[in-house]
């Protein structure tokens, strides 16, 4: 289903994606569970658009770089879209999440 291992690059930018959009969906500052990460990556990978997406997305921000300027919020386009739905039903819910913190 995923594409091969070969493609780092790509891999790469869909795992920042995914920890970047995490970052949105929790307002925590880390990265999900290894099991939610692989699955979303390999979800994004199976897709030619949404891997068409995360290389467009990738061009404009420098993910293997730390940087000190604010974060920017990820487009919220269809990529976005997918990816968050898709994420929300994998994502395991926080042991003490706030009432209406996930899944809104």
């Amino acid at each position: 289903m995923a594409l091969p291992v070969e493609d780092t690059r790509l891999r790469r930018q869909a795992l920042a994606y995914v920890i970047e959009l995490y970052d949105e969906l929790t307002e925590e500052n880390g990265a999900p569970t290894l099991g939610t990460q692989n699955q979303a990556v390999d979800f994004i990978l199976a897709d030619p658009e949404l891997r068409r997406g995360v290389a467009e997305w990738a061009a404009t921000v420098e993910i293997d770089e730390a940087s000190v300027a604010p974060p920017r919020r990820l487009p919220q386009d269809e990529l976005y879209w997918r990816v968050r739905a898709y994420m929300e039903e994998i994502m395991e819910q926080p042991v003490f999440a706030s009432p209406g913190q996930v899944g809104h």
